[in-house]
């Protein structure tokens, strides 16, 4: 969100009311779980395959989504591309 408000694709109103219908969404439909230190270890040996390109981020919400047996839906081609890689399975949302 941060981008597009710097960039002028959305403007502060909008920025805000994305961020309700976000804050809503987890609140209503999502689980929040914790980071653990062994995903923090796993995230870091996905980085370290530096063919994939992934960011810190993105390693830590595979190594996340690994624990749990869930898949990873993105809108990132890269994060969709490591993700099988890692053993991982991902959608990418087009």
């Amino acid at each position: 969100m941060a981008i597009k408000l710097r960039t002028g694709q959305i403007g502060p109103a909008q920025r805000a009311a994305a961020l309700a219908m976000f804050s809503r969404l987890v609140a209503e439909r999502f689980a929040v779980l914790p980071v653990t230190g062994g995903q923090f270890r796993a995230a870091a040996k996905f980085v370290d395959q530096h063919a994939l390109g992934l960011r810190a981020g993105d390693a830590l919400h595979l190594a996340a989504a690994s624990e749990h047996g869930a898949t990873v839906h993105t809108l990132d081609q890269r994060l969709a591309a490591a993700g099988p890689v890692v053993g991982v399975p991902t959608q990418l949302l087009v």
